[in-house]
């Protein structure tokens, strides 16, 4: 018995063309695949990190400490690089600081206006806020005491909130200095500022 002769068929030439074309297209597509692969992975890796700002000056008054309640006010000043305004914060908008010990907020300032920010030019906002006769944990007042009458310095958190001019965004920067050191004067247990190096605050 002899072999049979199946029905299979040499391809034409016009299937052959569109073969090659489609292996082609295939591999150009793969190409084209893994270059915008790198170049997404590029652009993440060298994007440059929101621009740390420099707290300049940080002041802490006693008004009045009891065992429970803690009257005080923190004056704050911050630099504004010159390559944030316009880019990220709004030339005019609020700013609003609250000030924290060992994680606990103590005061929260109202929404403060600024205005007249300028293109690429470092720039400084003052923020202000204050408890009055406010109820605190014990523990943390008599910490807080022990800090200014032993210690002569006391470390405070603070967060500060700007206006934020980017699109997709909430609206807000919120940047974290997370122990900064202030020291209180010579004699004195009711007015600290801040000591050593100026801290930097990261966006978060």
């Amino acid at each position: 018995m002899g072999i049979e002769e199946g029905n299979h068929k040499e391809p034409t030439t016009g299937e052959r063309k569109l073969r090659t074309r489609y292996k082609r297209f295939s591999c150009w597509f793969v190409v084209f695949c893994v270059i915008a692969g790198f170049i997404v992975l590029l652009v993440w890796v060298t994007k440059e990190p929101v621009p740390k700002i420099e707290l300049v000056s940080m002041e802490f008054t006693v008004l009045n400490i009891t065992n429970t309640r803690l009257s005080a006010k923190w004056d704050l000043s911050i630099r504004i690089p010159n390559d944030l305004p316009g880019q990220y914060i709004c030339l005019q908008g609020d700013i609003q600081a609250s000030f924290m010990y060992k994680n606990v907020t103590l005061a929260t300032s109202f929404p403060q206006k600024y205005s007249n920010l300028q293109y690429f030019q470092p720039q400084v906002l003052k923020v202000s806020a204050g408890v009055s006769g406010e109820d605190i944990d014990g523990l943390i007042v008599k910490d807080i005491t022990e800090d200014l009458k032993e210690k002569k310095e006391v470390r405070f958190g603070t967060r500060f909130y700007l206006t934020d001019c980017r699109k997709k965004t909430n609206g807000t920067m919120k940047y974290a200095c997370d122990d900064v050191t202030l020291r209180f004067e010579p004699g004195s247990e009711i007015k600290a500022a801040l000591f050593g190096k100026n801290p930097s605050c990261v966006y978060y």
